[in-house]
């Protein structure tokens, strides 16, 4: 058994083989492949990025916003603009459409992450919360319809952070990071979610270590067409290539130490990562692969 086209290219793959994308983006995050064309957010510039193929350009800047993920939601894209506290919505062309700074009880939310479509029109992303060793459970994941209602479908969760949804859009997984684990919840027609569960723990994979940093776990999420769970492991300098039995099937080295996350084009033929210099400098070069 391979675990599909992905394992066996992991397998293969060495850091040497990676081609740079953009080799000085600050602090890029969040990926998501539209058409063909790369669109990823910068947090240390303030603005949304794309890569046609030849090369970089800014697509929409938003001085305080700290983007850190740019999803598709049916013609246009949502930006979590993590350090301003808003989701916007935005077009292909960088055309702002709304800011949203509550959610449909009126309820603001802490640190938007990274998000993720729902097959239908609309979003999942996730409400981090503070990130510091021993911080409380305070993240969360909220659902933007496709109508723009938007609810808060999970709590308690110590920094939520990748979400990505299973091919058959019936599971949901989301990065519990200072928890060092992937959740996993059902996912009900109306866009709820309930069943919550470990998916995985890291320390399962990886072994525990007590002398590993606090900042080091699960950022982004990606799956393939096969069910395999990419994840970025924030200040690891690797991605987890996880199968649908939870089990390791690849570890894919990136260079950089703080990888944050990364995208599939539509055919899975090419993946693209995302790994910032680091946390306490991110106006530095990072780089995109």
């Amino acid at each position: 058994e391979t675990g599909g086209l992905l394992f066996a290219a992991a397998v293969r793959l060495s850091a040497a083989e990676l081609a740079i994308v953009n080799p000085a983006s600050a602090y890029p995050e969040g990926p998501s492949v539209v058409d063909g064309v790369l669109y990823y957010a910068e947090m240390g510039s303030d603005r949304v990025m794309r890569f046609d193929g030849t090369g970089n350009s800014a697509v929409w800047t938003r001085e305080g916003c700290g983007p850190t993920s740019v999803v598709p939601a049916g013609e246009t894209l949502i930006v979590l603009c993590h350090r301003e506290e808003v989701v916007v919505r935005i077009g292909h062309d960088g055309a702002l459409v709304e800011i949203i700074d509550h959610d449909r009880a009126g309820r603001p939310f802490a640190d938007p992450n990274a998000g993720t479509s729902d097959g239908r029109g609309g979003v999942y992303f996730s409400s981090s919360g503070i990130f510091a060793p021993g911080a409380r459970a305070t993240g969360a994941i909220l659902h933007l319809d496709a109508d723009g209602t938007l609810t808060r479908v999970a709590e308690n969760i110590r920094y939520a952070n990748g979400v990505v949804l299973s091919p058959d859009g019936e599971t949901l997984y989301a990065s519990e990071h200072l928890a060092r684990r992937v959740l996993a919840f059902d996912v009900a027609a109306d866009g709820s979610l309930s069943g919550r569960r470990v998916f995985v723990a890291l320390d399962d994979l990886e072994g525990a270590d007590p002398g590993r940093s606090w900042e080091l776990g699960p950022d982004g999420l990606a799956m393939d067409r096969d069910g395999n769970l990419i994840v970025a492991e924030y200040g690891a300098g690797h991605l987890l290539v996880v199968g649908p039995d939870a089990k390791l099937r690849a570890t894919v080295p990136v260079p950089r130490d703080y990888v944050t996350s990364s995208a599939l084009n539509a055919d899975q033929t090419m993946l693209y990562i995302t790994a910032p210099a680091s946390l306490a400098a991110p106006d530095e070069a990072g780089a995109v692969y």
